[in-house]
């Protein structure tokens, strides 16, 4: 069974892979505590780019979705950029990621339904070697 995952692999590029989706507000409280724990081996001023996969995410419950729109605002003063990646075909899930991310309140968050316009922004704030490792991350490298 598949199951989420949130991890620093290189630098400060933090990949969220939401394999198991976000079946209820159990499922985001369990990635809020693998953020924190990822987030508290950093120095504590330094900040941080998420790249989230959520292409397994279907819609979710209000609960479980207004818990995945607090997840985000409170990592909001320490992230640099982040990013979620949907399907494109999922237009109502993609509605529901679009809201959340909007009430998240951080101009620094966006949503993407293609790998290569997520990679293009999130890269703008990237080393070389975190725009590598996220080409990987989303399956753009060969």
């Amino acid at each position: 069974m598949a199951s989420n995952t949130c991890n620093f692999v290189v630098g400060r590029l933090l990949e969220i892979r939401v394999a198991a989706g976000y079946r209820s507000v159990t499922d985001v409280d369990g990635m809020i505590g693998m953020m924190q724990g990822q987030v508290s081996r950093l120095p504590v001023d330094d900040k941080y780019s998420i790249a989230a996969d959520w292409r397994a995410v279907h819609i979710m419950s209000p609960e479980t979705s207004t818990r995945a729109r607090a997840m985000m605002a409170k990592s909001n003063p320490r992230v640099t950029r982040s990013a979620i990646l949907t399907l494109p075909e999922e237009s109502t899930t993609n509605l529901q990621v679009l809201r959340i991310v909007r009430e998240a309140e951080n101009a620094a968050r966006r949503h993407f339904t293609t790998a290569p316009e997520m990679h293009r922004w999130l890269s703008e704030v990237l080393t070389t070697q975190e725009a590598r490792r996220l080409a990987s991350f989303l399956g753009l490298a060969p």
